[in-house]
């Protein structure tokens, strides 16, 4: 009886609150790639009014919002957004996976069947998701009148929050924006000008220096520490010049130190700024929706580390670009008719060598991939026998460990599940591993511990591999001392920002139990959208007015 006097008081919210909110003319889903939630304390003495502020004086702030699968990495991450379902249903089970049939690896917005439009390259689209979004059923409600557009930096995250049919896919390909001829064969004049102005390399040669006081950094690691990465040329320390390796001419390591610096953000947001012009969103009588995702701070992140100057610099610098683009719409849209979110797609682990140089005796380091995977070769000849020719392993990455088939067809072994729960069982005594599964046991077990609960929400039937696997707290897989890493199940991977703010929030600081799965099926409950097929999130209705 309490459930369904529950649903029905959920049934008549969702349409109480649709026909309250009919100001509504913008959806803005703003993502900051791998922002973990703590920069929004750590750093918030230094951020102004009107950036991460704003939202968080306007909208209801959710601060323990955290991922609920293993896999937190770009590609889940974003699926999940707009989703309102983990990679289990979605099959976005991380950002690439191993074909086993054709022995190849799969990125997982890739699609050989189209294009690029903008640039030479092969395309991407959503074939790869299982589902809808939260954009398909705002076009599909509008009878296609609404306009979804999704820009970012990355590829995988501009096609993963846009859904299946979006007015428009954009994304940064080295100095110009491109699409894919899933979603059109030509690109906008907009996209055209906006390409021809070669903005993109106005920055080269630019200098990417400390906004604040060297005082304000004095909690942050030091400036100049050999596990922070060197790349293309803008070495360990700031200043960082954005030239990438030729400091005289533009070439393509130009655009990847572009790229690792926030003013790859800047450019984001000037793109963004045009979209909103010229295809008059928000502007043209129905609801439109605007997904603009930034992912410099994840290169930054996986460079210098969370705890580094570049880390905080660069967050800082994010707020005064949200600042802009805030003021930005007002003018075009008038916040009073925007609903923001803004969340992230993961967080980042400490880098190991920066706990060990702090704390020498803390259990933290890297396990090399060929480490791991001649442990595992070696547990299955002690097995089943010597293989001639051809390894028991065929690929390991992402969590999941492949077998070859071809090499346990000739060595005669019964089945390849029994092989699996052979190996999951030695790994678990493996001193970097934490919990490790076959696909059997991954599928039937009832997943009592919070590992076990992530390990099944990433776990996709023919795309995972036969053992999945988790590492233990702040350990990560590589054998290169430097940078930092994410893709783990735990808390400092997995707890991100997630703020609603516009018609219908009621603004506050909400600490109860929340996930970015809920993103979805809140927006849809506020704006009275149909949920995205298989959805698995909830509506966060305590910050419903």
């Amino acid at each position: 009886m309490i459930h369904r006097l529950f649903s029905l008081c959920s049934i008549l919210l969702l349409f109480t609150t649709a026909s309250a909110n009919p100001s509504t003319k913008l959806i803005v889903v703003i993502v900051v790639d791998q922002c973990r939630y703590e920069y929004i304390e750590r750093f918030g003495s230094h951020l102004g009014k009107n950036g991460f502020n704003y939202l968080l004086k306007n909208g209801a702030n959710f601060t323990n919002a955290s991922f609920k699968h293993a896999n937190t990495s770009t590609g889940p991450g974003h699926a999940v957004l707009l989703s309102g379902t983990y990679g289990n249903v979605n099959g976005i089970i991380a950002n690439d996976w191993y074909d086993v049939s054709k022995r190849q690896w799969v990125y997982c917005v890739e699609d050989k069947t189209v294009h690029l439009v903008g640039s030479a390259g092969e395309g991407r689209s959503p074939r790869n998701f299982t589902g809808s979004m939260l954009g398909d059923e705002l076009r599909l409600k509008t009878g296609f009148h609404a306009k979804v557009v999704s820009i970012s930096n990355k590829d995988r995250a501009a096609v993963l929050m846009a859904g299946t049919m979006p007015s428009g896919v954009f994304w940064m390909k080295d100095s110009v924006f491109v699409s894919s001829t899933y979603y059109m064969n030509d690109l906008p004049e907009w996209v055209k000008k906006f390409n021809q102005s070669r903005y993109v390399d106005s920055f080269f040669g630019r200098v990417w220096d400390k906004v604040l006081p060297d005082s304000a950094y004095r909690h942050m690691d030091d400036d100049d520490v050999p596990y922070e990465g060197e790349y293309d040329g803008m070495g360990r320390t700031f200043p960082h010049r954005i030239t990438g390796r030729d400091s005289t001419k533009i070439t393509p390591s130009y655009y990847w130190s572009l790229a690792r610096s926030p003013f790859g953000a800047e450019v984001l947001k000037e793109f963004a700024k045009q979209a909103v012009d010229a295809e008059q969103l928000g502007q043209r009588g129905v609801t439109d929706m605007l997904c603009v995702s930034f992912s410099p701070t994840d290169i930054i992140g996986h460079a210098y580390g969370p705890h580094s100057i570049e880390t905080m610099d660069a967050v800082v610098r994010m707020d005064a670009i949200l600042a802009d683009f805030f003021a930005f719409l007002d003018k075009r849209v008038g916040l009073g008719n925007c609903v923001f979110v803004l969340s992230s797609d993961h967080g980042i682990a400490p880098i190991p060598e920066y706990m060990k140089r702090r704390y020498p005796s803390v259990d933290a380091g890297r396990i090399p991939v060929d480490s791991l995977k001649r442990y595992c070769s070696g547990v299955l000849t002690r097995r089943f026998g010597e293989p001639a020719g051809e390894d028991w392993i065929d690929a390991i990455g992402g969590n999941n460990i492949y077998f070859n088939r071809s090499t346990f067809k000739n060595m005669k072994v019964p089945t390849l599940e029994w092989a699996a729960s052979e190996l999951a069982d030695s790994l678990s005594q493996f001193y970097p591993i934490a919990a490790a599964y076959s696909s059997s046991q991954i599928i039937s077990m009832p997943a009592t511990t919070p590992v076990e609960k992530k390990i099944k929400r990433s776990f996709y039937r023919g795309r995972s591999g036969d053992v999945v696997y988790a590492l233990k707290p702040y350990w990560r897989e590589g054998d290169k001392p430097q940078g930092a890493a994410h893709g783990e199940p735990y808390e400092y991977d997995a707890h991100v920002p997630l703020i609603i703010a516009g018609g219908g929030i009621r603004p506050g600081r909400y600490p109860n139990e929340a996930s970015p799965v809920d993103i979805a099926p809140t927006l849809s409950a506020l704006l009275g959208i149909e949920f995205p097929a298989g959805r698995d999130g909830r509506v966060l209705i305590e910050a419903f007015k």
